[in-house]
């Protein structure tokens, strides 16, 4: 076979593994199988006690004007401060674009080590983005940071504005992810009267990953194991992946009430998006594969298949809004700092003029 030739059928592949659903031939997934799993269920008498904070960012929630307002959460390790210094200088540190407002802030825990926690404090004294939990950055830990941020997100930020959840191994495509809002306040906007009205009705946006139909881990070696006395049904409920969503701060401060009353799930990308969602939407419909699929947007290239994922192919720069840099799994050994910084040069080739 020629080069010409299979390089050709490798982009075919590539092409259409990056559009696929996850399809199975299986039954579409029955809502009552969702509500009868013990996750479901508002098993907490008493509302789960609210987060506190040591340290918090400072928002200005007034200037500059802008069409709309992205604040994007990035859990990161206590000692993680090259990574954080790294988005800085990257993607984090474009504030404006089309008139659209960027703001990021780091969610961390405690740190028992020596001298850790006083290094967060003197970061946060020049930069004003962290966000300190009064909980031990550990690994168990790391769904309560979503929840947490969801928190201080919906006691703090107006409800239109728009919030996200990465981690600090993400590089973001500023331009590509504002195309990708705008369309999507487009759509919703047909039925709005204003940018606010449209922003505070948006769905959650799967922007990494889109799973339609994953199956627990039912091996209790995996580190996503997940017992059948838990969660019964073969297929989790449509998800985002918690490299990257998004959702509308309005949506985010439901969801973190609906969080105080239900059973603690390890899985926060599933728990948040796919079981606390449908519970939302208890509230405000009855249509049962609403209940099921509704109010989630797969953002373009988010329904690639795990093995593209994990190796980051198909990501052309006209289309790609994030990709992984996976310095946060055990068996890669991965120079974050430098592959954001690496990708971020490789991008940034191609922006338009920034505001």
């Amino acid at each position: 076979m020629s080069k010409i030739k299979r390089y050709a059928g490798i982009s075919l592949f590539l092409a259409f593994s990056s559009t696929m659903y996850y399809w199975t031939g299986r039954d579409p997934l029955i809502f009552s199988e969702i509500v009868a799993t013990s996750i479901f269920s508002d098993s907490m008498i008493q509302p789960r006690s609210s987060y506190t904070f040591i340290l918090e960012p400072s928002v200005d929630l007034i200037s500059p004007p802008a069409r709309w307002t992205s604040v994007t959460f990035v859990k990161s390790a206590c000692a993680n401060e090259g990574r954080r210094k790294a988005i800085r200088d990257t993607w984090a540190g474009i504030k404006s674009f089309r008139d659209a407002r960027f703001i990021t802030i780091f969610i961390v825990g405690q740190s028992n080590e020596d001298g850790i926690v006083s290094r967060v404090r003197g970061e946060h004294d020049r930069y004003g983005d962290i966000l300190l939990l009064d909980l031990l950055d550990t690994a168990e830990h790391v769904p309560e940071k979503n929840i947490a941020s969801m928190q201080w997100a919906g006691e703090h930020l107006p409800k239109s504005w728009i919030f996200s959840s990465t981690d600090d191994d993400m590089s973001l495509h500023v331009p590509n992810f504002a195309s990708y809002i705008d369309n999507i306040i487009a759509k919703t906007s047909l039925h709005a009267n204003s940018i606010e009205s449209s922003t505070i009705n948006l769905p959650i946006m799967c922007i990494y990953s889109y799973k339609q139909s994953d199956s627990p881990a039912r091996d209790q070696n995996s580190k996503w194991y997940m017992p059948e006395q838990l969660y019964s049904p073969t297929y989790w409920p449509p998800y985002c992946r918690g490299g990257w969503y998004s959702m509308p701060v309005n949506l985010t401060a439901n969801l973190f009430r609906i969080s105080r009353r239900m059973r603690h799930l390890p899985l926060d990308d599933v728990w948040i998006t796919g079981l606390m969602r449908i519970k939302y939407l208890m509230e405000i419909s009855q249509d049962e594969d609403y209940l099921v699929n509704g109010m989630l947007d797969a953002a373009p290239l988010s329904m690639r298949s795990d093995w593209i994922l994990y190796h980051n192919i198909f990501e052309p720069v006209s289309r790609v809004i994030v990709s992984h840099i996976w310095g946060n799994i055990a068996d890669r050994s991965v120079d974050v700092e430098h592959n954001l910084r690496l990708k971020w040069k490789e991008w940034s080739r191609s922006f338009p003029d920034r505001q």
